[in-house]
Order: structure tokens, then C-alpha cells, then sequence
């Protein structure tokens, strides 16, 4: 609640004086949108989930091999020594904790390559919006999740994508 009482002031300090000069202009962007509605934002989508999957069908086979390895334990039971018994399982108990820290490996690696894209989105983003913002002669350009209310007519999402779009068409994608 602080955030938007502080995100208020200091949007009404800044758009005050602009009142004195002449007409305001504010538009709002929804950010979320445009990540999952641009060509970049899918193509991010595509890249992440093909990395998941990639990184699913390792630790699937991984977990195969723990489930046939505890079987076997399970299944020899009572035909080997017991100090047998006690080094199959305590193999069993490394392989599993290699198998949990290779997981939160991997998701700690989607994580940050999630916040790589979406860092690298925000960059391109904030130039169209800049260029958008100028062109039209916008005093202030915000983002949705910032706002209590808003006309959507003054929602410039769509116009956004669109340049989004444009734009990074014509950039090769690294």
C-alpha cells in the first residue's frame, strides 16, 4: 500500500506541472500482455519450455534408474547379507540426493534463464515505448499494475505489440 500511496505522489508531482503548460497525456501499458501476446514473447515461451522438457526428460531417466535401483533392494530383500543390504541403500540415498540437487540445479537454471529473456524483453520494450511515447506526444507512459483505474482508452498494449513486433522483426534475434 505504501508502493502506490509513493507511486501516486510522485506521478501527481510530476504530471502537475505539466497541467500548467498545457494538455497532459497518459497512457498505460500492460506489460504481462505484451510478454505473452508479442512474436519475442512466444518465441521466449517456445525457448523456455523446450529447455524444460529437455531438462524433464534428464531427470525422468534419473528417476527411472532410482526406482529400478530401489526395486532391486526391495526384490533382494532378504537373499542378501545385510551389510550388503546397508551399501545398496546407502547408495540408493546418494544417487537420490544427486537426483534432488540436479533438480533444483535445473530449476534454478530455467529460473534464471526466464529472467534473462524477460530482462532482455524489458530493454527492447522500454526504447518502443520511449519512441511510442514520443512520437505521440504522451507526458507519461505507465505500467497497468501501477494503476487503480484507467480508461482503456487510453491502453496502448495493442500499439506496442505492434511495434514490438515490427521491431524485432527487423532485428535478428540473438
Amino acid at each position: 500500500m505504501k508502493n502506490v500511496l509513493l507511486f501516486t505522489g510522485i506521478i501527481a508531482l510530476l504530471v502537475i506541472p505539466w497541467t500548467a503548460y498545457g494538455q497532459v497525456s497518459i497512457a498505460y501499458v500492460d506489460l504481462q500482455k505484451i510478454m505473452v501476446e508479442s512474436n519475442k514473447g512466444k518465441e521466449a515461451k517456445q525457448t523456455l519450455t523446450q529447455e524444460a522438457d529437455r531438462l524433464k526428460k534428464t531427470l525422468d531417466s534419473k528417476q527411472d534408474e532410482l526406482q529400478k535401483m530401489k526395486d532391486a533392494i526391495e526384490k533382494q530383500g532378504t537373499t542378501i547379507t545385510p551389510e550388503a543390504r546397508t551399501e545398496k541403500e546407502k547408495q540408493y540415498q546418494n544417487k537420490l540426493k544427486d537426483y534432488q540437487r540436479l533438480a533444483n540445479d535445473y530449476q534454478t537454471e530455467l529460473q534464471q534463464k526466464d529472467m534473462e529473456l524477460t530482462q532482455n524483453m524489458l530493454k527492447e520494450l522500454e526504447g518502443v515505448i520511449k519512441s511510442l511515447g514520443e512520437k505521440e506526444k504522451y507526458t507519461i507512459i505507465v505500467e497497468k499494475s501501477q494503476v487503480l483505474y484507467a480508461s482503456p482508452a487510453i491502453d496502448v498494449t495493442s500499439k506496442v505489440i505492434n511495434l514490438f513486433n515490427e521491431a524485432t522483426k527487423k532485428k535478428p534475434t540473438k
